[in-house]
């Protein structure tokens, strides 16, 4: 576990897999988290709390970019204690009762056998709690108040069905999930890349997710893995994406 500070209001955890995107005014007395990493990663997500001030009761809020387990591992912790988790209304059931899988189902099944038995391992050995009355489903462009300002739920399905980013629109900053992450997966070389293609639920989708959420032209880019994209954002986004 490492911790950054991106910029005002802004701080990085690093987790073994993910990131996990920590919302907080200095002093003040409620946090936001974007994604949750692991269940294993807990204690280090505590600890990255505490080093940069807060108390876990301080978290008010979490919002998931989807429910993934490094992604969502974390979430029903937090719903525990008073935080309210929010994802878009397309991914929640995949968080909530009765529990719904990402093993592809129907005749999906038989065509990706890859994917089914990924995601039944996954599943097995690293489990997502699930959420009852602490869960809020997010509408296509809702905005969100958040520390540092609102955040508008842009949705980019491709990864998984409800997959979605937050944007601030009042600085540029883009919080990608894994819709575009800045590490190319299995080579662990920066650089901006899809996820892994048969962790994917759609691959058309998800190439047509990065051209609009590179349409947005932000100012930064913070995804779900790998470190931020400060330079030049929106122009490397835009050349990247002519490349799918």
């Amino acid at each position: 576990m490492r911790v950054y500070r991106v910029e005002d209001e802004i701080w990085q955890i690093s987790l073994a897999w993910s990131n996990v995107w920590v919302l907080w005014e200095g002093g003040g007395s409620e946090a936001t988290l974007i994604d949750t990493g692991l269940q294993e990663d807990r204690e280090g997500l505590q600890a990255g709390l505490r080093e940069i001030g807060i108390e876990e009761a301080q978290v008010r809020t979490v919002l998931l970019t989807h429910a993934h387990c490094d992604h969502g591992g974390n979430a029903a912790h937090f719903a525990r204690h008073s935080a309210t988790v929010k994802l878009h209304e397309d991914e929640a059931p995949f968080l909530r009762l009765p529990r719904r899988t990402y093993i592809p189902p129907g005749l999906a099944l038989v065509m990706r056998p890859h994917t089914a038995l990924a995601f039944a391992i996954g599943e097995a050995r690293y489990p997502v709690e699930r959420i009852g009355d602490g869960l809020v489903p997010l509408t296509t462009g809702q905005s969100i108040e958040a520390p540092g300002g609102p955040l508008r739920v842009v949705p980019c399905p491709g990864h998984t069905p409800g997959h979605a980013a937050f944007f601030r629109e009042r600085d540029g900053v883009l919080f990608s999930g894994d819709a575009v992450m800045n590490i190319i997966p299995i080579r662990r070389v920066i650089g901006l890349s899809l996820p892994i293609r048969f962790l994917s639920s759609n691959w058309g989708e998800g190439k047509a997710s990065a051209r609009s959420l590179a349409d947005l032209a932000p100012r930064l880019l913070l995804s779900g893995h790998g470190p931020p994209l400060r330079e030049q954002t929106a122009d490397r986004l835009q050349a990247w994406v002519q490349t799918l």
